[in-house]
């Protein structure tokens, strides 16, 4: 063929550098990679913020411990989440959600100018749930937008968006912490989320058209309405738990995402704690220097008043500890940024899912034999970094490949009860496991390390199972698991 559509870009050829990316593929990859950038850099716009106030009020047990909040908070919003997933077509479903997230963000400015107590417990709650529950959404649509074949090959290039969109909003957050607030970056990251509601209906009538949208958003409305409407009992339904417990590949990708994320959570516990300490013993060496020098407390452009004042130091505090992490996600967002690129494409189509779901594993082994030698916020950093920025890219990639195979209620539901619900029930683990180690058993930062490393062995054994469920799919022997999709294209011209 020698036609316009059979001929490649001059994008698409620079993005197959990259991946495989086929004639007319091009646009549709760069608006879904825009989209999850912007997703991303809101997100990242206030989780350094998120940091700095639970560390500065609450301290590093104080944030593992209130992960369990957010878990029972997760468990009544995932079922409420699945009856707009029955009641809205994609767009119209990801608008209301995303709106309403952009109004929490509003309000909790809002309550910051009040002075009311306790403020930064909520909001660290309020982050915990708003992060994985608009990422998990953001991978069930790009799981609608693109079929299998075609998932595994550009999944990796709109991925990378994200962890460009990741590292743009560490940069900008270390850089507006020096000027304003810790609250006043929330109306940027609301005006963000706005935008990522209009690119994403872009998207959906440039693969669906705006009418076949209309007429599907009719469909559903009609069908709830008549449910609602007949006097008989209607069939229960689904609200995404039970589709774990039918389908053994769910239960088991649920079972890998609970794992992980009692190891990274732990991690960031050890991580915490040695960063806690460093943000002490800098805002008091501060205190003392200014003091003794006559002058104002000041961090960077912002001068905190009476260095011997209470207020003055927590506000140094927090804003150290806040640079810290900014750094800190900076740099491991960079490498995310750069395995993403050049290694997530190739690592699946010449190792497949396999070497997607290892990747991470054994970084962790890496990481944590690393901190149980050498305790120290220096080695404990470098790990860290490694271990996020594979989660950030390599494995989060790969996780979102496995439901491209499946059905559309799996993609929404189970989905969002796997990577919203089960990813905070392992942190309430770790929350346990550091209520333990800290009240009873004394562990420190060794010996967190060895109950991760024990961890991680296990997350070996569930990778291997994935696997073999997912080559049985792939291979026609789990159509319950695939169900009667709607049509979509592979990808919109």
């Amino acid at each position: 063929m020698t036609d316009g559509a059979s001929r490649k870009s001059l994008f698409e050829r620079f993005l197959s550098l990259f991946t495989d990316v086929r004639p007319g593929e091009g646009m549709l990859v760069l608006l879904m990679a825009f989209d999850v950038f912007l997703l991303l850099t809101s997100y990242y716009l206030i989780k350094p913020v998120r940091e700095a106030l639970i560390l500065a009020e609450g301290g590093a047990e104080a944030k593992s411990y209130l992960v369990a909040a957010m878990a029972v908070l997760l468990f009544f919003l995932v079922g409420g989440y699945a009856k707009l997933v029955s009641r809205y077509e994609r767009t119209r479903l990801i608008t209301v959600v995303t709106s309403l997230f952009i109004a929490c963000l509003i309000v909790f400015w809002a309550l910051s100018r009040t002075d009311i107590p306790y403020l930064g417990y909520a909001f660290f709650v309020w982050v915990g749930i708003f992060s994985v529950m608009v990422v998990a959404q953001f991978w069930s649509y790009a799981n609608d937008v693109y079929n299998n074949e075609a998932g595994k090959r550009l999944f990796p290039l709109v991925a990378f968006g994200g962890s460009f969109g990741a590292f743009a909003g560490a940069g900008i957050a270390r850089r507006l912490l020096e000027y304003f607030s810790v609250f006043e970056m929330l109306l940027w990251a609301a005006a963000v989320l706005a935008a990522c509601i209009g690119l994403t209906i872009i998207i959906s009538r440039r693969v669906w058209g705006k009418a076949a949208l209309q007429a599907r958003q009719r469909e559903m409305t009609a069908k709830h309405a008549a449910k609602a409407d007949k006097d008989k009992p209607e069939e229960k339904e689904s609200l995404g738990f039970d589709l774990l417990l039918k389908h053994r590949y769910l239960g088991y990708i649920a079972l890998l995402t609970l794992l992980l994320n009692l190891v990274n959570t732990t991690g960031e516990y050890i991580l915490g704690k040695l960063v806690e300490n460093y943000g002490a013993e800098r805002t008091e060496l501060a205190a003392t220097e200014a003091t003794q020098a006559g002058v104002t407390l000041a961090f960077g452009n912002r001068d905190f008043g009476d260095p011997a004042s209470a207020d003055s130091q927590r506000e140094y505090e927090r804003s150290v500890i806040g640079s810290f992490y900014a750094n800190f996600f900076l740099w491991a967002n960079l490498l995310g940024m750069f395995l993403q690129l050049f290694i997530v494409g190739r690592l699946i189509k010449y190792g497949g899912v396999r070497a997607g779901l290892l990747w991470l594993p054994i970084i962790a082994l890496g990481t944590y034999a690393i901190i149980f030698f050498l305790p120290a916020l220096r080695f404990a950093r470098l790990g860290k970094t490694f271990e996020n920025a594979s989660d950030y890219s390599v494995n989060k990639t790969t996780m979102q490949m496995l439901f491209l195979p499946t059905s559309r209620d799996i993609k929404y539901k189970a989905k969002q009860v796997i990577d919203s619900f089960f990813h905070r029930i392992g942190d309430v683990f770790s929350a346990a496991i550091v209520f333990l180690g800290t009240s009873v058993f004394v562990f420190g930062a060794r010996g967190f390390a060895v109950f991760n490393l024990v961890v991680i062995g296990v997350w070996l054994l569930v990778v291997l199972q994935i696997v073999r469920e997912h080559k049985a799919i792939e291979a026609g022997k789990r159509p319950e698991i695939t169900g009667a999709e709607e049509t979509t294209p592979a990808v919109a011209g």
